[in-house]
């Protein structure tokens, strides 16, 4: 089946002293195209080491940089680091442009703690993660925030955390709620203007992870909770990092990477904006996340990740309203990843028609950097 033009490989961003990670992309009105990405120390280069060993996603200096593209995807100048929350490191981004111009950026915060003081939090039942060993810090989970910019990108406004969802409880008791939760995946603007970006977290009940809804009527100045969109009851099956697509009907449709599924994709549909969700599905694709690019003829070029010999990414392309994800033909982007810790690929449209997906990767020394593949869709 040949929708697949010829695939360029192109590297947006490699320092051997980062760690750059989890992409996402968009285009301007003027064909201009962000990327957005989280960049983290990375110490091996003063030991000199190579390979792909991993290393940990948890960094009291994680921030999101932002590099700038020419409408025909090459790089702008050097990346611009943002301004970071002044408690807390950030760690995913993803964005959308707005059909006025505005752009805006959703992401989420781990707080650090030293590890002294991070034990006798634990001891009060204040959950942290990482080690100090691994991470040199304990991390609080700090909260799901939206930002946003109305100049094309070079100033934003400060963090603006998501609501506090109902009936979990505070991070931090009767000093810090649990704001929203985990945000990774593109968000949707509605014909109104409404706009929808959907969050994870542990579901209180069951401890596996739920997927929820938050709307915006303010073009992303505050945001409301609408309820969850997938959760298992039963605690079988977790559903994370949900992306979004509003089809040509005004389906709304969710895309889950999801665990206990042997590592398949997820989907949830609603029928009225995301007030009400059907069961959620699990389809006949393997990876994650999953970014579904929709196209202006109605249907959805859908990237993944690939953490399964041979390590890479992976796209389909289908219409939402007549087929499902795993009725569509499975095309390789990359087969070369040297280990698992790679993906998180987002697709965007450049002016020329031609798609540009990123993703991160490593390359033979195991740098992780940016890359985009480039191709027509014929």
């Amino acid at each position: 089946m040949a929708w697949l033009g010829e695939l360029e490989h192109r590297v947006l961003y490699r320092d051997p002293r980062f760690y750059a990670s989890f992409p996402s992309v968009a285009t301007r009105a003027d064909g201009v195209v962000l990327v957005a990405f989280r960049r983290a120390r990375d110490h091996r280069w003063m030991l000199g080491n190579t390979g792909s060993k991993h290393v940990d996603h948890l960094d009291s200096r994680s921030q999101t940089v932002l590099l700038t593209l020419a409408p025909d995807g090459t790089p702008l100048g050097d990346p611009q680091a943002l301004p970071s929350d002044p408690q807390a490191a950030d760690q995913d981004a993803s964005l959308l442009v707005l059909r006025d111009g505005r752009i805006l950026l959703t992401g989420f915060c781990w707080y650090p703690v030293p590890a002294g003081v991070g034990e006798d939090l634990r001891a009060r039942g204040i959950g942290l993660t990482g080690s100090p060993q691994r991470t040199g810090d304990l991390y609080l989970f700090w909260g799901g925030y939206t930002r946003f910019s109305d100049d094309g990108g070079r100033t934003w406004s400060p963090h603006r955390f998501l609501p506090p969802l109902p009936d979990h409880p505070d991070l931090v008791p009767g000093e810090r709620p649990f704001h929203g939760g985990a945000v990774r995946g593109r968000a949707v603007e509605a014909p109104d203007g409404r706009l929808l970006q959907a969050a994870y977290t542990h579901h209180p009940a069951t401890g596996t992870y739920a997927s929820h809804l938050f709307d915006s009527t303010d073009r992303g100045e505050s945001w409301t909770y609408r309820g969850l969109i997938a959760h298992d009851p039963e605690g079988k099956a977790g559903f994370c990092e949900t992306a979004l697509h509003l089809a040509a009907d005004g389906s709304l449709f969710a895309f889950h990477r999801t665990t206990g599924l042997d590592d398949h994709l997820a989907t949830s549909r609603s029928y009225d904006l995301g007030q009400s969700w059907g069961p959620w599905e699990r389809q006949a694709v393997v990876g994650h996340p999953y970014n579904p690019c929709p196209l202006p003829d109605g249907r959805v070029l859908l990237v993944y990740g690939h953490r399964h010999t041979p390590y890479g990414m992976r796209a389909r392309l289908y219409d939402p309203l007549t087929q499902s994800p795993g009725d569509a033909v499975e095309r390789v982007l990359r087969d070369d990843g040297p280990s698992p810790d790679l993906g998180y690929p987002w697709a965007t449209l450049l002016p020329d028609g031609r798609a540009l997906v990123a993703l991160y990767i490593a390359d033979a020394q195991g740098r992780r950097g940016i890359e985009a593949t480039l191709f027509a869709l014929e």
